[in-house]
C-alpha cells in the first residue's frame, strides 16, 4: 500500500510540474489562433485556410491537455485519500482504533 501511495504521489508531482508548461502552450496557441482570426476578419489573408484549421486544432488540443491533466489530478487525489498511509504510525493508529472499538 505504501508503494501504491508513493507511486500516486510521484505521478501527482509530475502532473503538477507539467501544468505551467501546458498553460504556456495553451496561452501561445490561443494567442496565435486569435491573432490569425482577427487578421482574417480584418481582410488580411495572412494564413491559408489549412493553417487556420491547424491553429484552431492546436488551441483545442492545448485546452484538452490542461483539462485531462486536471481531471487526472483530481482522480489521483481521490485515490490517495482511499489508500491508507503506511508505516508504523498507521499501524499504531489502526491498533489504537481497534482497542477503542473493543472497549
Amino acid at each position: 500500500m505504501t508503494r501504491e501511495r508513493s507511486d500516486l504521489e510521484q505521478r501527482r508531482d509530475e502532473l503538477t510540474r507539467s501544468l505551467p508548461g501546458l498553460s504556456d502552450t495553451r496561452a501561445n496557441s490561443y494567442r496565435r489562433n486569435s491573432d490569425a482570426r482577427a487578421l482574417d476578419r480584418a481582410g488580411v489573408k495572412r494564413e491559408r485556410p489549412d493553417e487556420m484549421t491547424r491553429l484552431a486544432e492546436a488551441e483545442q488540443a492545448a485546452n484538452e491537455a490542461i483539462r485531462d491533466a486536471q481531471r487526472e489530478l483530481r482522480g489521483i487525489d481521490e485515490e490517495i485519500k482511499r489508500v491508507p498511509r503506511g508505516g508504523f504510525g498507521a499501524t499504531l493508529r489502526r491498533v489504537v482504533r481497534g482497542v477503542r472499538n473493543d472497549a
